[in-house]
Parts: C-alpha cells; structure tokens; sequence
C-alpha cells in the first residue's frame, strides 16, 4: 500500500526516484536486479473548478486489475469507451532501473506541468506524483475539505 507524501525533484535527465517506503511495495528486494516496469499515466481531475494533473504510477499487477475493470466499463457506456481510449493514450510503460529511478517521457512531465520540485504521494494502490507547488494548494484545500469529505467515506 502506498501512503505519505514526500519531497523530490526531477534530476537533469527527467528521471524520478521512487521513495525507499514505496520499493518495500513493489519488490521484496532493496535493488532492482533484472527487468522491472511501471505504468505511467497522466490523469486529469477537477480542483477548484479548473483541471488540474498529475502522473499516476501503477506496479504491473495494479495496471491490468484497473485497465480490465475499464474494458469491462467500456463495454457498457461510451464515455467510458473514450475515457480508456484517453487513458492508454496517456500511458507508458517505463523501465525502473537499479537505482530505482524511473525515466519520465517528456510528453508525460509537460502534460502534467511537472517542473524540477515534484511530491510524491501515496495513493493506495498507486503512486501519484505533483508539481509540488500545485500540490501544496490542492493540499491546503483537501484540509479544508477533509471534514465534508469524510461523511462519503466514514464507516463507524
């Protein structure tokens, strides 16, 4: 399970690191030794009435649970037809080397606004990464919101 939010930066090369609490997720090793890939999808979402995005990282297993649930709605609605459609548009499977750093392809950062400082939060099943000063708002007002928020989600 991926939870926290931590502070990182793109390096030179656009490669993001994957924090040390996540890789405990992901692999019962330390260091990657052989071929290991994760998908990367950019994702849209609506803060404060304006679209705002982010990446979203998924381990192989998580991907093809969420994307066999999004054929199975596809087969039922055509705005879900088109929302796979865009989603496997937005993705890319990327190679996580040794080192744990993960190669973000260019159309990926920009269509997410990523600069150099990013966050890196937990989102369950998925990791979703910020730029961080975008994330500092939304995250502001998900503190606000959190008590509106809870009553969808509060199970006594």
């Amino acid at each position: 399970m991926f939870v926290g939010q931590y502070a990182y930066t793109l390096d030179s090369k656009k490669r993001l690191v994957i924090p040390a609490k996540f890789r405990l997720t992901l692999s019962d090793k330390p260091v990657l030794e052989e071929d290991y890939h994760l998908f990367v999808t950019l994702k849209s979402e609506s803060y404060q009435n304006v679209v705002t995005h982010h990446l979203e990282i998924y381990p192989p297993e998580t991907w093809k649970e969420y994307f066999e649930w999004l054929n199975d709605l596809a087969k039922q609605s055509e705005e879900a037809r088109w929302y796979l459609r865009k989603i496997s548009s937005d993705t890319e499977l990327c190679k996580v080397d040794p080192q744990w750093r993960i190669l973000i392809p260019l159309r990926l950062i920009n269509g997410a606004e990523l600069k150099r400082d990013i966050m890196i939060i937990g989102g369950g099943k998925h990791i979703q990464v910020w730029e961080r000063e975008k994330w500092n708002m939304v995250s502001v007002w998900l503190d606000n919101q959190a008590p509106t928020l809870a009553k969808y989600v509060y199970k006594p």
